[in-house]
């Protein structure tokens, strides 16, 4: 009788917990738990986004039991009650933060509640005073990061990552800490695009958050976010004309937003590995996402469909480029290789070395021409067809990024944080005839007898290469490659044609 009248004042001495709402946790759980436990690959079945997502449970079963903390498996895991301990191969979480938790399950673990500024605010880390922070100036503030992303505005300015924010100026005055700078509200920028009025930005924290974020006006404005992930944006782009933005990182998803709503129009689930860059084509048709198994997918903007995929052969692709009409498209990949491809059938018009060491990025320019710039410290101006025609400069650090426009403006990000602008009007560049596909170019000059052997050798291997697809379905490789050679064997049938309608080509 005295044991239990002892536990009886004992329980009633100690500080009942705050009631505490899902969403009061949310920064909570972003913090702590969401880097595993989200909607895009939840460990262990647990999904917790959402009030909905943790009460439909795990993989083991129910995870919270309203009203009782000490019973429920999420809160005995998160304050290493029960193992295995959460989060994982880390130290408890604050002390604070688990009343929270506790605090929110004993009161029945409501979804939203109106509840006085004290216990669930007071126990976390003071809210930042958006608008006191929007009017520091935060240029003073600033360290100059590696420039990882570029984008040539029309005014002819230069966007650019900052700590923490977006710099926009001409090349040497951000390296001085002029310009104009907005904050993103995120410790990291790794992505920087513009198109039309609109100025797109994306990044976030490592293992921890990641966002992007639309901007418009002058100076720049925020008009709205996009995605609340749980790992930084590495990918994004946004167009226009058609009103969407993509963004793509670790998740290997890529998710394609409405400019207008900002709301998701669907979502991309058939990368393998990290997506590192994604570039919508100049009419906004399709979406190019390239990633580190050497894979670039080329998918409908509007749907999400796949069109081609596009294989490097294993090198990471670090960079995607389209050419102005939207016929083809380059990568820039690990390997050093800059590969050109034809949009319209996936086939490899070119590649070659470009940069030993690895090709870091790549863009297009006019006249059919591709600048590159790679770990052994160059840009370089290549024909359609790998020819080079100059080298633009000898950086004295690693070029990490570059940007550049129809009229020949370039601006290429160093690993040093400074920016380099040039015209590619000023650099003395040869005319060049525009790409043609391998197997028209290879055919020219050749008599009737030997195209029409050359033919016959096609659709033999044609037929075999056939057969090898039908007889292993799941190696996509073969049947891409059996298309891609039926392609090679209609160009050289409508040459042939065409020569006997002309009078027949000389024996």
């Amino acid at each position: 009788m005295l044991d239990a009248m002892l536990l009886c004042a004992l329980v009633a001495g100690q500080p009942k917990p705050p009631a505490v709402a899902f969403e009061d946790l949310k920064p909570v759980f972003k913090k702590h738990c969401l880097n595993c436990h989200n909607g895009e690959r939840p460990r262990g079945g647990l999904d917790m986004t959402s009030k909905a997502s943790i009460l439909s449970g795990s993989d083991s079963g129910v995870s919270v039991t309203a009203g009782k903390p000490r019973d429920s498996v999420l809160y005995r895991m998160v304050a290493h009650i029960d193992a295995p301990h959460m989060p994982p191969n880390s130290a408890r979480i604050p002390e604070s933060e688990l009343i929270m938790i506790e605090g929110w399950i004993s009161a029945g673990l409501p979804e939203r509640k109106d509840l006085p500024k004290s216990s669930a605010v007071a126990m976390s880390a003071p809210a930042p005073d958006k608008e006191k922070d929007a009017s520091k100036p935060v240029a003073q503030a600033l360290r100059l990061p590696a420039a990882v992303s570029v984008a040539l505005l029309p005014d002819g300015l230069v966007a650019r990552p900052l700590a923490g924010a977006l710099g926009i100026g001409d090349g040497a005055g951000l390296a001085r800490g002029n310009g104009v700078t907005v904050p993103f509200g995120e410790p990291e920028v790794r992505v920087v695009r513009a198109s039309g009025a609109w100025i797109l930005v994306a990044g976030g924290e490592a293992g921890k958050s990641g966002k992007a974020s639309l901007l418009s006006g002058s100076p720049p404005s925020l008009v709205r976010d996009f995605g609340e992930e749980f790992d930084t944006i590495m990918a994004a782009d946004i167009h226009a004309k058609t009103g969407r933005v993509a963004t793509a990182g670790t998740s290997r998803a890529v998710k394609v937003y409405k400019l207008a709503s900002g709301t998701l129009a669907h979502t991309v689930k058939d990368h393998i590995d990290w997506i590192m860059d994604a570039r919508f084509s100049p009419d906004g048709l399709l979406l190019a996402t390239g990633d580190r198994s050497g894979t670039t997918l080329l998918t409908e903007a509007e749907t999400g469909a796949k069109v081609h995929a596009l294989r490097s052969g294993g090198a990471a692709v670090h960079s995607i480029a389209w050419r102005g009409d939207g016929n083809s498209l380059a990568t820039a990949a690990a390997d050093g290789k800059i590969r050109v491809w034809d949009a319209h059938h996936g086939g490899e018009i070119a590649s070659w070395m470009a940069h030993e060491g690895g090709a870091m990025g790549v863009a297009a320019l006019a006249g059919n021409r591709w600048l590159s710039i790679g770990r052994d410290k160059r840009a370089v101006v290549w024909s359609g067809l790998g020819e080079v025609s100059a080298v633009v400069e000898n950086f004295s650090s690693s070029p990490l990024s570059v940007a550049a426009t129809e009229d020949g403006a370039i601006a290429v990000g160093l690993a040093t944080g400074e920016i380099i602008k040039a015209d590619a009007k000023s650099v003395s560049l040869p005319a060049m005839p525009a790409a043609e596909p391998p197997a028209k170019t290879a055919s020219a000059g050749m008599t009737a007898d030997v195209r029409a052997g050359i033919l016959k050798t096609l659709e033999e291997t044609a037929e075999r290469m056939k057969n090898d697809a039908a007889a292993h379905p799941d190696r996509k490789e073969l049947a891409e490659s059996y298309l891609s050679l039926c392609r090679s064997i209609v160009l050289l049938k409508a040459e042939i044609l065409k020569d006997q309608a002309g009078g027949g080509s000389p024996k």
